[in-house]
């Protein structure tokens, strides 16, 4: 039962990784929307383009967001798989217990501070250029 809980872990970890790699992806798309904005002329800025791009780049960085809270949830989940076996008198090991031990709290960026300054330096990386000039 144990190694099925583990194989069930790791194949979700793809899908972390995978979110991971278009979050790091949209935020460079989103930056760079925000640089070439900030090249154009002054009568070609509009109050409209940088408020539609400040909620494109706020979408960006919230659904990067969820991707990480998606991908903690993955570690969160098979922690507690690990108690409930335990809990249930099945047999778990020294490593799962370390395991649950480590990662059985809810999902948050609290958890990952690093997280939250990334994502809070990559919103500003997208704000400055549109709201401030060069």
């Amino acid at each position: 039962m144990e190694m099925e809980i583990w194989n069930v872990w790791a194949t979700n970890r793809i899908s972390g990784a995978i979110g991971g790699l278009s979050t790091i992806i949209a935020i460079w798309v989103a930056a760079r929307f925000a640089s070439v904005a900030s090249e154009q002329s002054e009568e070609n800025k509009t109050v409209a383009g940088k408020i539609l791009l400040t909620l494109f780049g706020g979408s960006v960085i919230l659904w990067g967001v969820q991707n990480t809270l998606f991908a903690m949830g993955n570690w969160s989940v098979t922690a507690n798989a690990f108690k409930t076996m335990k809990e249930n008198g099945l047999e778990v090991s020294n490593g799962a217990m370390r395991f649950a031990e480590t990662y059985g709290a809810e999902p948050s960026l609290l958890n990952q501070p690093v997280s939250i300054v990334f994502f809070v330096t990559a919103f500003l990386i997208i704000l400055y250029p549109i709201w401030f000039k060069k």
